[in-house]
């Protein structure tokens, strides 16, 4: 997301060491296979489109309605933290303003991070062109596709977040609200390595990386098979006078890291709330290429 929390382990952080088994995979709580989503079935007569019943369909016509329109504003808010027993929290907040235009497709994500100590920085994401182009505080511009993980992770697209969705949505639970509709997709007991490999949790795995990274240079030495997802969630909520378009995201995930008998808990969480039709244009400030 936005920083990967550390946190400082050392040989006196635990009494004793232990053995710990894999984490297994609760069946129960298993993310359903990914389904495709189905064809757009809207009469191009102009007609009212049929009311949709699926989450891939309320999925179809939300995506279909953010397309219409020139550009959106999101307010995003979000919180990471890594934490172990006997320690103080290493976390961080993020705020920030997202443009995003819809054709061309373009991105401007301008916010603040805070740390746990109280320090503010801040960072302005582009994403022009398919690159994506990073400034924190005082450093130089990063630049990078949208494939490389150091770029993506630092990029807030709920427009391309929605599209992403699509292709696992039918795993999805519908409940309705008194304003549309929430479709929420959960997991747990997964193991990072069989995480991998699923559709639902393709981000979560990306996200945690950087942490994970800083704590194996830490002294941490858990394998993938025995980190564990200890709980997953995306919703998205739906506004049924608007056509079914989001009026808010929220993404959020734990993992488990055994370290010496004990866990290390590593989450985070992202809200991305529609502020409405965005009428401007992105374009990269000057001098950046």
């Amino acid at each position: 997301m936005f920083v990967a929390a550390f946190v400082a382990v050392s040989s006196g952080c635990s009494a004793h060491d232990g053995n710990r088994k894999p984490a297994g995979r609760d069946a129960s709580s298993k993310t359903t296979q990914a389904q495709p989503e189905p064809k757009d079935t809207r009469p191009g007569s102009g007609a009212a489109a049929p009311e949709p019943k699926t989450a891939a369909q309320f999925v179809a016509r939300a995506r279909q309605t953010m397309g219409a329109e020139k550009g959106w504003t999101f307010a995003l808010r979000g919180s990471e933290s890594a934490v172990m027993q006997g320690q103080a929290p290493s976390s961080a907040t993020y705020a920030a303003t997202v443009h995003r235009t819809t054709d061309p497709a373009a991105l401007q994500q301008t916010g603040t991070v805070t740390t746990s100590k109280g320090v503010r920085k801040p960072e302005v994401v582009y994403v022009v062109g398919g690159t994506g182009y990073v400034k924190d505080a005082a450093e130089g511009w990063k630049k990078g596709p949208l494939s490389d993980p150091d770029i993506a992770n630092d990029v807030e697209d709920p427009v391309a977040e929605l599209d992403a969705f699509a292709a696992y949505a039918k795993s999805a639970e519908v409940s309705r609200t008194a304003t549309g509709v929430r479709l929420q997709v959960s997991a747990s007991g997964w193991q990072l390595s069989a995480a991998r490999n699923r559709p639902a949790l393709k981000r979560a795995v990306r996200e945690v990386e950087p942490a994970l990274d800083q704590l194996r240079k830490a002294g941490v030495t858990a394998t993938d098979s025995q980190i564990a997802l200890k709980s997953f969630s995306e919703s998205w909520d739906l506004d049924r006078a608007h056509g079914y378009r989001p009026a808010s995201h929220r993404y959020a995930f734990t993992f488990l890291v055994p370290f010496r008998g004990a866990d290390i808990t590593v989450s985070q969480e992202v809200q991305a709330d529609n502020g409405g039709v965005f009428g401007g244009s992105v374009a990269l400030p000057s001098g950046v290429k």
